[in-house]
């Protein structure tokens, strides 16, 4: 089994001998057959993909040989010499990767499994199961790769669903009474997301059940300037109503 790791810098493991390219072409190539795993891609469009606009005039051997140096390094030591997960096509090139081998998958079977529990209330095991999803980043997906359109925008993708997976982690936690516990990530988050308003919200929401209601004003005052600031435009109505819920004292500093 061969586990490959794109939520972060890109990383290949599992057999003995295998491993991530180094060189810069044979690495785009790597990242463009994880980013559509399992689905044979034209030679013309892994062309594009690797070298733009402008190809070499020799471009379909250069690609010949990247997948030839590729298929020796995720092959390993052990693996006999046909024992390659990329599989040649007349159309083309694909990279079988097997249940599970891909950090993106198992990231994403978690998440849906988290998100089923907190639908069916179960928080505890929700908050577990979605705090292993989210473990499981270390840091932008493909290592902020910008080589290629196709891993721009299956990274744009992973981070939109990593984003709502941080969201109702936060709010799974706040349900189970994890305020105190949370108020750190919860206030590198907001300051990492200055737009994104959920995550002001679940600080905002923490820091009054922790009994720092001077905070969570603060921090209303600062996402509204930075929203004013970037967009021009005042927080959404959920965070107002809770800015005022909080000035009038309708919740408690410890519910």
């Amino acid at each position: 089994m061969t586990n490959y790791e794109i939520l972060g810098q890109i990383r290949v493991s599992g057999r003995p001998g295998v491993s991530a390219p180094r060189a810069r072409k044979i690495e785009t190539l790597l990242a463009v057959l994880l980013a559509k795993n399992n689905q044979v891609i034209t030679t013309e469009h892994l062309i594009g993909e690797i070298w733009g606009e402008n190809p070499p005039a020799r471009a379909s051997a250069a690609l010949y040989v990247y997948v030839s140096q590729l298929r020796k390094l995720l092959r390993g030591t052990t693996a006999d010499a046909e024992d390659s997960p990329v599989v040649t096509s007349p159309r083309g090139y694909s990279l079988h990767v097997g249940i599970d081998e891909l950090d993106a998958d198992r990231f994403t079977r978690l998440y849906h499994e988290g998100r089923a529990l907190h639908w069916d209330r179960s928080y505890g095991q929700a908050a577990t199961v979605l705090r292993h999803a989210a473990d499981l980043w270390r840091g932008p997906a493909f290592g902020g790769f910008t080589d290629s359109p196709d891993v721009q925008a299956y990274a744009t993708l992973l981070e939109e669903s990593r984003l709502e997976c941080l969201e109702l982690l936060m709010e799974t936690e706040l349900l189970i009474g994890r305020h105190r516990e949370v108020v750190g990530q919860l206030s590198a988050l907001a300051k990492e997301h200055t737009l994104r308003e959920t995550f002001t919200e679940y600080l905002m929401t923490a820091l009054l059940r922790s009994n720092r209601r001077a905070e969570a004003l603060e921090t209303f005052a600062s996402a509204r300037q930075n929203l004013v600031q970037q967009l021009g435009i005042e927080p959404g109505v959920s965070l107002r109503k809770l800015h005022q819920s909080i000035l009038v004292g309708e919740m408690s500093d410890a519910v």
